[in-house]
């Protein structure tokens, strides 16, 4: 760092945006400022790069001299930028003939930083994300629902919470999970099939015209379809088939979008309830994005999304005490292990009607292709909880899915 310009190594992924970001901490022009990508730890999300390039530049700037900072992976975990957490309350009713009547969703969500620490520290304003506050694309929108209603509540930004931003389908999974798991009640208390349930009440053409969405064609009828087909789905009312001893088997299904791609997954898991682990043993997951170009890229996107969903939902989980964050390496934030890792099998809907760039075919609706990667992880999670009921008859209304938390929903719903 000298008065006439900077050189940045830094690992980013945006290498013009970390340029902009320290001009304007820096105070100095963009075009003085060279930023050399460095190797770093990857992300889903946004790893705090930025917190460690602006720190250095800061201090090369005040020392007049080189300055390196770096974390090491316990500074990393213990100084993440971490995803969103969330506090749903959602209902839902059903008529005499199965027919979704109403379903109401109030999510409480933390706002995004997009502020660092270090440009905090020189006084610039804390600036909010205000777009990303809230999921409404998976609380309703699958469904053909007479009445719906979403209120989203975002939490003070200053109030001693984490830095959050951005996680692989931010806010997605966690919206499924109680959504998801609220229309699988729903078919439950109607004696009705999961599946079946799901495709009666699915959205139609029609409807979506009505309310000019951009989610039309069937698009979630043929998910639903692709994904219940791929797993050989055979109907059964959840949980009227419990299984006796230590170990039991259920299969759950959920339906979920990010990205403007429909997102379709059935799990097959085994539950220990001496120990309280749950086991996938197998995901099957399905989409549409539109116009699917490179088949074998968007497999691989798929299965490892679906693989880092399960991880998500059963165990990855930020721990903390009054001081700082306690999950700071790989044993105390652990992830999913190969020897647990699930069989996948993936497929997709292609439509050639729904191109990657925007024509005059879909310019009255707006659709085009939309998303790889993060959509199939939505859905894992409430795939994976509407397992579990099928298998113990018992509900989780709360996520990551760990053998303490399983082992205490069993206790409380007297389930040997």
């Amino acid at each position: 760092m000298t008065p006439s310009g900077a050189r940045v190594f830094s690992n980013t992924q945006n290498a013009y945006a970390t340029r902009t970001a320290l001009a304007q901490l820096l105070g100095m022009p963009s075009n003085l400022i060279r930023v050399s990508y460095y190797e770093g730890s990857s992300v889903f999300g946004s790893s705090p790069y930025d917190d460690t390039a602006q720190a250095a530049a800061l201090m090369s700037q005040l020392a007049g001299k080189p300055v390196r900072v770096q974390f090491m992976r316990w500074d990393e975990h213990g100084y993440d930028n971490y995803g969103p957490a969330q506090l749903m309350d959602v209902s839902g009713g059903v008529d005499a003939s199965g027919n979704l009547a109403a379903t109401d969703y109030t999510g409480f969500q933390i706002p995004y930083f997009t502020t660092t620490p270090t440009q905090q520290l020189v006084g610039l304003p804390v600036q909010v994300a205000t777009s990303q506050n809230a999921d409404t694309s998976n609380t309703g929108t699958q469904y053909n629902i007479p009445n719906r209603r979403v209120t989203t509540k975002a939490l003070p930004l200053r109030n001693n919470y984490f830095k959050t931003t951005y996680l692989r389908a931010p806010l997605a999974p966690q919206s499924l999970f109680g959504y998801e798991q609220m229309i699988d009640e729903l078919a439950h208390a109607a004696n009705m099939d999961p599946v079946a349930f799901r495709r009666q009440n699915i959205t139609s053409n029609a409807l979506e015209a009505q309310r000019k969405l951009a989610l039309t064609w069937d698009r979630w009828k043929n998910v639903l379809e692709a994904v219940s087909k791929l797993a050989r789905w055979q109907p059964n009312v959840a949980a009227s088939k419990l299984g006796s001893g230590n170990v039991v088997t259920g299969r759950g299904i959920a339906l979920g979008a990010f990205a403007g791609t429909m997102a379709g997954i059935v799990a097959d898991i085994q539950v220990n309830k001496k120990t309280g682990k749950i086991t996938v043993k197998h995901l099957y997951g399905a989409q549409d994005t539109g116009l699917t170009v490179y088949p074998a890229g968007i497999e691989g996107q798929a299965v490892g999304s679906m693989i880092q969903g399960a991880s998500r939902a059963l165990s990855e989980e930020v721990t903390f005490d009054k001081n700082r964050v306690t999950s700071l390496d790989w044993v105390t934030y652990p992830i999913l292990r190969f020897k647990d890792a699930p069989a996948v099998a993936f497929t997709f809907v292609q439509r050639t009607d729904i191109p990657d760039v925007p024509t005059s075919t879909v310019a009255a609706s707006g659709v085009m292709a939309g998303g790889s990667g993060e959509p199939p992880t939505a859905p894992v999670a409430a795939a994976i909880a509407n397992a579990f009921f099928d298998a113990t008859g018992a509900r989780i209304r709360e996520a990551p899915m760990t053998p303490a938390r399983i082992r205490a929903v069993l206790k409380a719903g007297n389930v040997a």
